[in-house]
């Protein structure tokens, strides 16, 4: 299983005008955001003070370890977070985790949830099989393949995963059913389709991130990769993070940023896209 730290999360905006955190003290406000970066995907983290000031704030020296317990203190006090005790430590809780976090993906924690907390679950168990436990319903809709684990529920249900183009193809099935329908399309009338926010933030991102514009080749590369992420249910903020990423390891190619972005939303990879 693939750790379960998000890369690329934001910090929610609705915190500058959140009235708990604006009676926090500066070590507390700095504080947060990072605990909030580096919680997992179940917006729990460790609730030992020196783990928290070597995993979440290590090179901070305003935040030493001695404040860590105190500010732990304020956070809690303050309705932000949950400290509890598990069976072998004490764990924290991000209580608005769930309120303003929608991630594609969520894995288990290594920490039990706290008494009357609900996990939500999505995440490759196997190449061919997506676990989920009470995910949302906006997501689930989407899923072509679920499987419940055992280990969470008691019961399994197993249903083959669609690959990409198999959805690519049910998509432009339905599309050409539409058409057919209502009798004009947007290229029988000579106009053309507006571009998916996924095929934007490609060609935006691309000379951002890499300092130049793409060459006939790499449009083309794009448009290939368009295909395959947006069947998979991409967003505009992976794909700026993707190519971030890609740009601070010096991986100035579209087949890193592809690959990173497949790795993300947990499709399976070949060697062409």
């Amino acid at each position: 299983m693939r750790r379960a730290i998000a890369r690329g999360r934001v910090f929610p905006q609705s915190y500058s005008t959140d009235r708990r955190y604006g009676r926090l003290s500066l070590k507390a406000i700095g504080l947060f955001p990072l605990m909030w970066s580096n919680a997992d995907d179940q917006g729990r983290l460790s609730g030992d003070p020196e783990e928290i000031k070597y995993a979440v704030c290590p090179n901070i020296d305003h935040i030493t370890k001695a404040d860590i317990p105190e500010l732990i203190e304020e956070l809690a006090k303050n309705d932000l977070i949950k400290v509890y005790t598990t069976s072998k430590t004490e764990a924290i809780q991000i209580l608005d985790w769930w309120d303003v976090h929608r991630p594609q993906w969520a894995w288990p924690s290594q920490y039990p949830a706290m008494v009357g907390w609900e996990d939500h679950l999505r995440y490759k168990k196997s190449a061919k099989e997506v676990a989920t436990l009470n995910w949302f319903s906006q997501v689930s809709t989407q899923v072509s393949n679920e499987a419940v684990s055992g280990e969470h529920s008691g019961e399994q249900y197993k249903k083959p995963l669609t690959t990409p183009s198999e959805r690519g193809r049910g998509k432009r099935k339905r599309k050409e059913e539409t058409e057919r329908g209502r009798g004009n399309s947007p290229e029988d009338s000579g106009e053309k389709p507006s571009p998916s926010p996924v095929t934007i933030a490609l060609s935006d991102n691309f000379p951002k991130a890499f300092g130049r514009k793409p060459n006939s080749r790499e449009q083309a590369y794009m448009r290939d990769i368009e295909k395959i992420i947006s069947a998979a249910g991409a967003t505009a903020e992976q794909i700026r993070d993707a190519f971030k990423e890609a740009a601070a390891q010096n991986k100035l190619h579209l087949s890193y940023v592809r690959a990173i972005l497949l790795d993300w939303l947990g499709v399976e990879r070949n060697r062409s896209p």
